[in-house]
């Protein structure tokens, strides 16, 4: 048989193939590995998560969007071999529970300009869930807008829900934009003040980190955007994962580099590190004249790892995985290229960060607000990250009003509505696509002073952290958030993934600046001590971090090696942020508000903090050399059972105030000595499956049972503090959980 007789039986054998409607699969696909003419298949899947080479289809959740994935036949016959694609669009689920009824909504709307209605509304499932749900609006005259007054217009969601939209015409800016006059009640200090010391499990992270950081090869990370700009690359190595040259996210992980490196620099004040942090820049000024040069493929100020085409098929409504997120991934250039003003003083780094912030505005000035509703509500293709803020920042750094304008296109009424309202309809987003668009729903609200804004951001933060959050301050499950209160539902290996909880903390100290309320600091102290801490590699500088971090029995973690994923981007950060909030001052004083030990010395205030848990507490001091406010304010935490103070030695009864002891002062040392006891962190939906927990430390059994470990409540008082962080209860040994390193673990046990 010649070659040409085997290419054409191999051509009839593919011909043959049926794969059944490939445009709507809900079911598996029956993939045949021979042909008749006695030819073999070979699969291969683009997202194995969605579609498995075997042909095993795992479609998205309810509101994750349908994915299309790619399917790659190689069929060889003797020495003849073929390839052809086959694109198979997975449906996600359908909306598991029926709609019973759903929210009216009020509109204000100037006179003279029609209003603009959201393409989602809060509905009520037959559980009593609050959920999102897509709504068509009947049509309405444009005449009703004319003049002051109120209309109605009439929606439509399944199952025959209707909805009322009431429309008030005004003229009154009181009602069509409220303002909040509340001000930054706290100042924090900057991390350049701070120097972390021995002894604790946060300096010795950092210390990896930044071993890491003095090894990274920077032209590896500028090689998809030398090669972008058509520069050379430099014979670098080329980047693996999402950021591989075929990636469509390439280019995030270096602006989480950036960010890293400048809070690097902030933290340790290593200059070798600010050395490789000004090349990156420099080199990133080069991409950028390079593609402004080319007016035929780029617009003016455009800085990317990739073309626009990425821009260009989102306004059209491409999904994810043709697309994949252009924005989230310029939002990390673009923080990145902040981050390096800020702590580095890299002027250049600003200069390139507002050229782009203005190709950003000069691209969606143009789209009406109903495309931008219907791009930034697509899952995926769609995320922004929090380029909202950004932007918000280059307007309050700059004044020019171009950047505040981009920032609000940005505004996605299908998450800001039932925050406006107060209603929790958290369950079925994706966490960590929509907590950064309400920091900068907050950082628009220190530029503009609108209520609506500082409204939709505390609203966010308590029903978060109320209802949706696991033992460690993490929250979602396979990166969504599920209905509220319901969290042992959701115990599984794909809980608490590490960028939500970045970004929840960092929403709560943007919160705690302006209310000053220990409250926040309770949950920063848990989520960054209990998960961010916990999330990194503790078994050298390797520089890798945790995606999700497992609830369920005999989890362990998994560090992220070579697909520079986004929680492997945000761990480049996360070890230089413990600094930020340990401190603040307020009118009166200066505050502590984390055990973390340090030296603080901004040249006004000067102190040192050292900590040890011993078997029964966990001792504070404070060493104080000098303080510009007479009043020191320390955060009493919500796990200790009780307090011995003194001030150099003498013992002292503070008083207390929300939640802070208040001692007057101006040198000298505080000791605190916690006492500790454990205790547990019940599920909301189960009280009977906890974590337990002792001082700050949530506490993670190592075991390499696969079922739950059972435990009698009475026993709970039993456990015993061995040491070094070691404890028993009975013959299970537990470990905070930032202490695990590859030891299988339980984060939850069973209570009787």
């Amino acid at each position: 048989m010649t070659v040409t007789d085997k290419e054409k039986l191999l051509a009839e054998d593919i011909e043959n193939i049926y794969l059944g409607n490939l445009s709507t699969v809900e079911a598996d696909i029956i993939l045949p590995l021979k042909g008749a003419n006695g030819s073999t298949f070979v699969w291969q899947s683009s997202d194995e998560r969605r579609l498995s080479a075997t042909g095993k289809v795992y479609r998205p959740p309810f509101t994750g969007g349908n994915r299309e994935v790619i399917l790659t036949l190689t069929a060889t016959l003797g020495d003849a071999v073929k390839t052809k694609s086959y694109i198979a669009n997975i449906l996600e689920m359908e909306y598991p529970f029926a709609l019973v009824g759903a929210y009216d909504i009020t509109v204000y709307t100037g006179v003279g300009t029609q209003p603009s209605l959201p393409l989602n509304v809060v509905a009520v499932n037959n559980l009593g869930e609050d959920v999102m749900m897509p709504v068509k609006w009947a049509d309405f005259s444009a005449e009703n807008a004319e003049k002051a007054g109120e209309f109605a217009v009439k929606g439509s969601l399944q199952n025959d829900i209707s909805v009322t939209a009431r429309i008030v015409v005004t003229d009154d800016e009181k009602l069509l934009s409220p303002e909040y006059n509340i001000e930054k009640s706290v100042e924090t200090y900057s991390i350049k003040d701070i120097r972390l010391t021995g002894g604790s499990g946060f300096y010795a992270q950092q210390q990896r980190m930044l071993a890491h950081f003095l090894h990274i090869d920077c032209d590896s990370a500028l090689y998809n955007f030398r090669a972008a700009a058509g520069l050379d690359t430099k014979g670098a190595k080329q980047m693996t994962g999402w950021d591989a040259p075929q990636s469509n996210l390439k280019g995030h992980t270096t602006g989480h580099l950036l960010s890293g490196l400048a809070l690097c620099y902030g933290a340790t004040g290593d200059e070798n590190i600010k050395e490789k942090l000004n090349y990156m820049v420099a080199e990133l000024g080069k991409v950028q004249d390079a593609m402004a040069q080319q007016t035929d493929k780029f617009k003016a100020g455009f800085l990317s790892a990739y073309d626009e085409s990425q821009f260009d098929l989102l306004e059209v409504y491409t999904v994810y995985p043709k697309i994949w997120a252009p924005y989230y991934t310029l939002h990390k250039i673009m923080a990145g290229l902040r981050d390096c003003w800020l702590y580095a003083a890299n002027q250049q780094a600003l200069d390139i960060l507002k050229k782009v912030g203005l190709w950003v505005y000069n691209r969606l000035v143009r789209l009406p607000k109903a495309q931008r509703d219907k791009m930034w509500a697509m899952y995926i293709a769609g995320e922004f990250g929090g380029i909202n803020e950004v932007l918000a920042d280059l307007y309050l750094i700059t004044k020019d009003t171009r950047y505040l304008e981009a920032s609000r296109y940005f505004d996605n009424d299908k998450l800001y509505l039932p925050m406006k309202t107060g209603i929790d309809a958290l369950g079925n987003l994706h966490a960590n696509q929509h907590i950064p668009q309400i920091i900068g729903v907050l950082k628009q609200f220190e530029a503009t002073k609108e209520k609506t804004r500082f409204d939709i951001a505390d609203n966010f933060w308590n029903f978060a952290t109320a209802d949706h959050i696991y033992s460690i301050g993490g929250v979602g499950e396979t990166e969504m958030f599920r209905p509220k209160g319901q969290i042992a539902k959701y115990i599984s290996e794909k809980t608490a993934e590490s960028c939500a909880t970045y970004n929840m903390l960092k929403l709560t100290g943007m919160l705690y600046q302006y209310k000053g309320s220990a409250d926040y600091m309770h949950y920063y102290e848990n989520g960054v001590t209990n998960h961010i801490l916990a999330s990194g590699d503790i078994s050298g500088p390797t520089g890798l971090s945790t995606y999700f971090m497992p609830s369920s029995p005999c989890g362990h973690k998994e560090f992220d090696k070579e697909e520079n994923s986004c929680c492997h981007g945000t761990g480049y950060e996360n070890h230089f942020k413990y600094g930020e909030y340990i401190y603040a001052k307020d009118k009166d004083g200066v505050i502590v508000n984390l055990f973390v030990p340090n030296r603080l010395d901004n040249g006004e205030d000067i102190m040192e903090i050292a900590a040890e848990a011993r078997t029964n507490s966990f001792d504070v001091a404070i060493k104080v050399d000098k303080l510009s406010r007479r009043i020191l304010k320390i955060r009493k935490p919500l796990w200790a059972v009780s307090a011995e103070i003194a001030l150099d030695k003498q013992p002292i009864n503070p008083k207390e105030e929300n939640g802070y002891y208040i001692i007057e002062m101006e040198k000298g040392t505080v000791t605190l000595s916690f006492e500790c006891a454990a205790y547990t962190k019940p599920c909301p939906d189960d009280k009977n499956t906890a974590s337990i927990c002792w001082g700050p430390y949530v506490l993670a059994a190592v075991s390499e049972s696969k079922d739950y470990i059972t435990i009698n409540k009475a026993d709970i008082a039993m456990l015993q503090h061995k040491g070094g962080l070691q404890f028993t209860l009975g013959d299970i040994a537990f470990k905070p959980l930032n202490a695990i390193s590859s030891e299988s673990y339980h984060l939850y046990v069973k209570l009787q």
